[in-house]
């Protein structure tokens, strides 16, 4: 599910950057410096680029939300797991040195090959 909504993600990102970017501009400069008889934004806010420039942004943000809540509780599963095998750990008896047999020569004797 994470990754078919993080391929919705990039594809929704892609388009709204396409699509912010084929919109012509206002020209006004949002009416700071000069063009103050034009609105903020433009005179046609309600053409179908700005309507699915709209849509867009909400699908972006919906979907970064969901992508954001379904990351933090999958680092809660990871935490309660690994809490989990800790206290297993624990739980388990403790081995004494006794019980270990000892090793004292452990490799490869290379001292009679011959060069």
């Amino acid at each position: 599910m994470v990754i078919s909504l993080t391929a919705i993600f990039f594809i929704v990102a892609v388009l709204l950057i396409v699509v912010v970017l084929i919109q012509p501009g206002s020209g006004g400069g949002l009416g700071l410096f000069g063009g103050g008889s034009q609105s903020a934004f433009g005179t046609k806010t309600g053409n179908v680029l700005t309507k699915f420039t709209t849509l867009l942004a909400a699908l972006f943000l919906i979907v970064s939300f969901v992508l954001g809540y379904l990351n933090s509780r999958q680092s809660k599963i990871q935490i309660r797991e690994m809490l989990e095998v800790k206290e297993t750990i624990e739980d388990l008896p403790e081995e004494t040195s006794d019980e270990i047999p000892y090793i004292e020569d452990v490799g490869v004797d290379i001292s009679d090959t011959e060069e």
